[in-house]
């Protein structure tokens, strides 16, 4: 079959995404003269303490020391791996809400080993698949990750959604778009990661604001399993008086009090 020709706005698309890969690569260098021995040792010692996890597996992304409040949200939203979780990040801009979650989120699928079907949301469909790629690209060009864990590149592999090897799922959707029937081979999905819901048009009416937040809640959220032990990440500013973010906000803070919930 003769190769697609790229044009245009494909092409500088493509042209990002190998130059995106390509710097994974370099920025994640390993040395590949460990014994199996130091290697078993080396990985038991990283994954003992998720926020030395993040600082060596995503170099890239980590190559300053966190901030205290960073490490909390990372111990505190992975301490609560084994129940139910519903958080808030809404940090002010440039505090890196997304890449910590991202940090949070892979260690929850890599290590622990107890999350399995993702479900990224945005504004819209393509903001959900740019936010979803920074996981896809770890997961393709990370050399650490690779040595480590091996080839986790699964059986699907799109922009809107992968497997991995291990039999995690990963799904950009953006708001409305029919969630029902989401599964990981018989796992209903137990991450929910909202970022950038919110838009400054559409939070000029009110009335769009609640039917967003009404497909959140009756449509999105609902697709999770009954039985528990999920985690729902919600990322944003505050933009308006009345937004989803403060919606969220809300939410978490009367959860708070059962102990499920955090702002």
């Amino acid at each position: 079959m003769a190769k697609k020709r790229l044009t245009g706005n494909n092409r500088t698309l493509s042209d990002d995404w190998e130059e995106t890969l390509r710097q994974i690569r370099t920025q994640t260098a390993v040395d590949f003269t460990m014994t199996g021995e130091e290697k078993a040792r080396k990985l038991r010692e990283l994954e003992a303490d998720p926020v030395a996890w993040a600082k060596f597996m995503f170099y890239r992304y980590a190559k300053y020391e966190f901030a205290g409040f960073q490490k909390k949200a990372i111990r505190r939203i992975i301490g609560h791996s084994d129940g139910n979780w519903y958080e808030v990040l809404s940090w002010a801009r440039e505090l890196a809400k997304s890449t910590i979650v991202m940090f949070i989120v892979l260690y929850l699928v890599i290590v622990k080993k107890n999350k399995r079907c993702v479900i990224m949301t945005s504004a819209t469909n393509d903001g959900a698949r740019k936010l979803l790629n920074q996981y896809r690209a770890q997961f393709e060009a990370n050399e650490r990750l690779k040595y480590f864990y091996g080839n986790l590149i699964g059986d699907k592999w799109t922009e809107d959604y992968f497997t991995l090897s291990t039999r995690v799922s990963f799904m950009a959707m953006g708001w409305g778009q029919s969630p029902r029937g989401v599964k990981m081979d018989e796992v209903r999905p137990d991450v929910l990661l909202m970022d950038d819901y919110d838009t400054d048009e559409e939070c000029r009416n009110p009335e769009r604001i609640k039917i967003k937040w009404k497909w959140l809640e009756e449509a999105l959220i609902p697709t999770m399993s009954v039985s528990g032990n999920y985690r729902i990440l919600f990322n944003g500013n505050i933009i308006a008086a009345d937004c989803c973010i403060k919606r969220a906000i809300e939410k978490a803070t009367e959860l708070k009090e059962k102990g499920i919930g955090h702002v």
